[in-house]
């Protein structure tokens, strides 16, 4: 599998500025080349963890420049990420530790309030290894479904497990053996709200 040059490219790019912000945080260029970066990144882990970082880094003095730079990337972010981002505009810089970081953020980190599977994948990742899911079923790849359910079961998955089954249920009323025993073992290790 070859990686598109225009998104190895704008990975670079992203972790170039990573490292120019580790020696000076508050660069709004950094900050700003960095956005531009992962805007050319698919989904939305990328963005919402660069803009962490700039949430991070400056207060309410910046209130102005967070605010344009939430403008830029809301378009990318779910809603509920987006309210929470907007609703800190004109407060003092994130604490470092914060749930809205992600494997992307260099300056915040994830808080452990967070799902496993968040901290582990993104919804993103966890769309996308659903949709080669239900490719590996297709193509009666063993191999491949055993490693989905495997991840499904290690990262506590339920996003990819429960989007890979609705698509095979809109198939086949039956499930392939094996989704049920996942599929139990994925409610028992829920949390209880």
């Amino acid at each position: 599998m070859s990686i598109d040059p225009s998104l190895d490219h704008a990975r670079r790019a992203v972790r170039r500025h990573a490292r120019a912000l580790l020696r000076d945080p508050v660069n709004l260029q950094t900050h700003t080349a960095r956005i531009d970066a992962a805007t050319e990144l698919p989904g939305a882990e990328p963005v919402q963890g660069v803009l962490a970082d700039v949430f991070t880094s400056l207060g309410q003095e910046q209130a102005a420049t967070k605010l344009a730079t939430l403008a830029k990337v809301k378009n990318r972010l779910s809603t509920h990420v987006a309210s929470w981002f907007e609703s800190q505009v004109d407060k003092p810089a994130l604490p470092k530790i914060s749930p809205l970081a992600t494997r992307w953020s260099v300056l915040a980190i994830p808080s452990a309030d967070i799902s496993t599977r968040a901290r582990r994948c993104s919804a993103d990742d966890s769309r996308a290894l659903a949709v080669l899911a239900v490719l590996s079923i297709e193509n009666a790849d063993a191999q491949g479904e055993q490693l989905f359910l495997h991840h499904c079961l290690t990262c506590h998955d339920n996003l990819a497990f429960m989007l890979a089954r609705r698509q095979l249920l809109k198939r086949n009323p039956l499930l392939p053996p094996g989704w049920d025993v996942v599929s139990r073992q994925l409610e028992q290790s829920s949390p209880v709200v």
